[in-house]
């Protein structure tokens, strides 16, 4: 390695999800000893990096700069890059030869690269996806963009509010029917249809070659697509409007047992009782199983509503959650992120854990991994 190599950047992120203690069902890493070189972009990729890493893989972050950072200040500048945790980290200059050089050095013995860039962009830099399999026919290349690697869009620019709008997933999000589709953060396209989607083609393909004799591959991991993939079941009954589109349909955010209501402290629960069954105990416990049967809050489904808007107003969210607990309603309390952790159930299975500041709640990996022997020691703990 030259000189100037000598000198890149080396870092290792640290993690504030594994530590030396591991509950039962955070031990195992299925994905020990995968090697997966990571290309510095946006949350997609990073996303699908720290999955992988999460999991066990040894993920390798090649930036650009000493500094791992996205562009989320208020000020438009960058702040540190929290995808990272747990993954190693190499400064490496693409523009120069010496750093395409060291990339391709890297892919001869890695298992993944992940590539952040618009299509076209790798072949530019002298990282052709064919030449790196040449180079080592193992190795599995996921490219993950917007719309794909070829189409008309392909070069398109676009964000998850975009590619969402493309998936003919963004119309089902909304207040009412009379109101234009929410923003959904950027939950489903970048994280959803975009870095668990990813990650998920990359196990795949790690399976694939323990079948076809070691054999590698390169992903075409479209956001768009892999969203409305993931909306499969939209799709397959969107004609049954009684379920879309009609006056308080089921999933139109209008129907009295499928929406979220405001309670006295301004907070909210969930209501999701659309079987009759869990209809009954709804009534039952917010009190109104004397004056609604479960046929009325089909036939006067406005009444119902405006009446639980009301009966929800008279308590707080924690009295409802202490009064709906175990009577199998289907009635939640909305957390927020800053409070999830301490819900009981979440404490007492452990599903979150604080991060290193005190700052924020972090969920652990899932799904979790049992071993029989730590299966064992569960069931001996009941």
């Amino acid at each position: 390695i030259s000189r100037s190599l000598s000198r890149l950047a080396k870092r290792v992120f640290s993690s504030t999800i594994r530590g030396p203690a591991q509950p039962p069902g955070h031990r195992l890493l299925p994905l020990k000893g995968v090697t997966v070189l990571e290309l510095s972009g946006l949350a997609p990729v990073p996303h699908c990096g720290m999955i992988l890493a999460d999991f066990g893989a040894d993920v390798t972050v090649l930036e650009k700069t000493a500094e791992a950072s996205v562009p989320l200040a208020k000020d438009g500048g960058n702040v540190e890059n929290r995808l990272n945790r747990g993954k190693k980290s190499e400064v490496v200059d693409l523009k120069k030869a010496e750093g395409v050089k060291r990339v391709r050095e890297m892919c001869r013995t890695a298992d993944v690269l992940l590539d952040p860039y618009r299509p076209g962009v790798l072949e530019k830099l002298g990282l052709d996806p064919i030449q790196l399999l040449q180079d080592n026919p193992a190795l599995i290349v996921c490219r993950l963009t917007g719309y794909g690697q070829d189409g008309a869009l392909a070069q398109e620019a676009g964000h998850d509010i975009n590619y969402t709008a493309l998936s003919g997933v963004l119309p089902t999000i909304a207040g009412t029917r009379k109101q234009p589709p929410w923003p959904p953060a950027n939950l489903l396209a970048d994280f959803a249809g975009g870095g668990l989607t990813a990650a998920f083609g990359v196990v795949a393909a790690l399976y694939h070659r323990t079948t076809n004799g070691n054999k590698g591959a390169v992903l075409d991991v479209s956001m768009t697509e892999g969203l409305a993939y993931l909306s499969t079941f939209i799709s397959m009954y969107k004609e049954l409007d009684h379920l879309w589109t009609t006056p308080f349909a089921a999933f139109g955010s209008e129907c009295p047992i499928y929406r979220c209501y405001e309670t006295k402290d301004g907070k909210f629960m969930s209501v999701g009782c659309l079987e009759p069954k869990f209809t009954h105990n709804m009534l039952n416990v917010t009190g109104l199983a004397d004056r609604f049967s479960i046929a009325d809050v089909h036939a006067n489904a406005g009444e119902v509503a405006k009446e639980l808007e009301r009966v929800f107003l008279t308590k707080t969210r924690d009295e409802w959650a202490k009064i709906c607990e175990g009577k199998d309603a289907c009635v939640a309390p909305v957390l927020d992120m800053e409070e999830v952790g301490n819900y009981p159930h979440h404490r007492e299975r452990g599903a979150f854990i604080c991060d290193e500041d005190g700052h924020r709640w972090l969920p652990r990996p899932h799904p979790r991994f049992y071993s029989m022997e730590e299966l064992e020691e569960k069931q001996k703990q009941k």
